[in-house]
């Protein structure tokens, strides 16, 4: 039987105005905005539940949900724990055997919590708010640097996801392929990049725990900081420690000891066309090894990458 899982599910950027952010992704990234009744069957869903307070918008095999914490509040006017500013705050992986994912990860010191904030033991990990076949989980940032989010999402509901969401769930679904009148010609995402000062946890939590692999390693001369790649899930993340300098918080802008999550990078058709479009849209750009990267101050808090496929 067809099983993508373990990928990633998506990451999530978080911003103040949604309706200004979705118009800043069709016009700068050529996407429109999935929203929730386009990916779920609403009738399946927990009617209290909120939606449309987040969109995703498909960026070759990368679903990002870009996210308005102010228009998530949780059946009975319960608070969702989000941070507040616009930058790229987690990322979400699709998993199957959840309970065991959050068991294995407190044996190994990585604890867990539920949409509240309660933290989860022994495996016991609640329905969801969403709908009961859709468990999900999140990492504490004092224990994995970064927020991690692991998700269950039941079979029922892959067909209709697929169409539009994720359409890594339809069997039929094929890697490296343009979408028509995209105006930067991505091909694939090639990585997630992460600040860090503590690089032997990322190890410990993705290679030890997660089962992932290291890739590669050495020095980010665009980051002045030594990487080290590892794989996991189907994707690759480069986690960064920078040799000069401290880390700023993405979201605040302050001095922080906490892992920052502060691109991605894609392949692209040609790297100098989506170069132009971008800095037509007002985009500023600065070049990077093999290619080019956004001026997160431009792009919505984020470094966006490109290099030639």
């Amino acid at each position: 039987m067809f099983n993508p899982f373990p990928m990633m599910f998506h990451p999530t950027l978080i911003v103040d105005d949604l309706e200004e952010a979705s118009a800043w992704f069709s016009r700068v990234f050529g996407r429109k905005p999935v929203r929730w009744e386009e990916k779920w069957d609403i009738s399946l869903l927990n009617p209290t539940y909120p939606i449309n307070y987040s969109y995703f918008f498909v960026l070759g095999d990368v679903s990002l949900d870009v996210l308005s914490p102010s228009l998530l509040v949780l059946p009975g006017d319960r608070a969702a724990v989000y941070p507040k500013g616009e930058g790229l705050s987690d990322m979400a992986w699709f998993t199957d055997g959840i309970e065991d994912v959050s068991q294995d990860l407190e044996s190994n010191g990585f604890r867990t919590r539920d949409q509240e904030g309660t933290i989860i033991h022994d495996g016991a990990v609640p329905e969801s708010n969403l709908v009961a076949d859709c468990p999900m989980i999140w990492s504490l940032p004092d224990d994995t640097g970064l927020t991690y989010e692991f998700y269950t999402m039941g079979r029922r509901h892959w067909p209709k996801y697929s169409l539009l969401a994720d359409p890594r769930l339809d069997p039929e679904w094929t890697p490296d392929r343009v979408v028509p009148g995209d105006p930067l010609g991505i091909v694939r995402c090639t990585r997630h990049v992460v600040l860090t000062e503590d690089p032997a946890r990322a190890r410990r939590l993705f290679v030890d725990v997660l089962h992932g692999g290291v890739v590669g390693d050495g020095f980010d001369a665009d980051l002045d900081a030594d990487f080290v790649d590892i794989s996991y899930a189907k994707s690759t993340l480069r986690f960064a420690t920078p040799r000069s300098g401290g880390i700023v918080d993405v979201l605040t802008g302050d001095p922080t000891h906490s892992d920052q999550y502060v691109g991605m990078t894609f392949d692209v058709v040609d790297a100098a066309a989506a170069e132009r479009h971008l800095r037509s849209q007002g985009i500023e750009t600065v070049p990077s090894e093999g290619g080019f990267r956004t001026v997160p101050a431009t792009s919505k808090g984020v470094a966006w990458g490109f290099l030639p496929a």
